[in-house]
């Protein structure tokens, strides 16, 4: 998995930061956002208004937050 294009998000929200995310089938996803709640960090793909666009599976999802941390620090 490649993360690509971390953006860190304006103050004020629970959206930390947006990111591309290119994962190991070769599938790149545009506009992950990661987002802190009262149950940790999570990511969730992009959406349009409030349309999902790319919904990830929970293991898939954790996987980011955990490439993540990574290139945050």
């Amino acid at each position: 998995m490649e993360i690509s294009n971390y953006r860190p998000a304006a103050p004020g929200g629970n959206t930390r930061a947006r990111m591309d995310v290119r994962l190991d089938s070769g599938i790149f996803i545009r506009g992950v956002r990661l987002v802190e709640t009262r149950n940790g960090i999570r990511v969730y793909g992009p959406t349009i208004g409030d349309v999902t666009i790319v919904a990830l599976p929970p293991a898939v999802a954790d996987a980011i937050a955990e490439a993540v941390a990574d290139v945050a620090v």
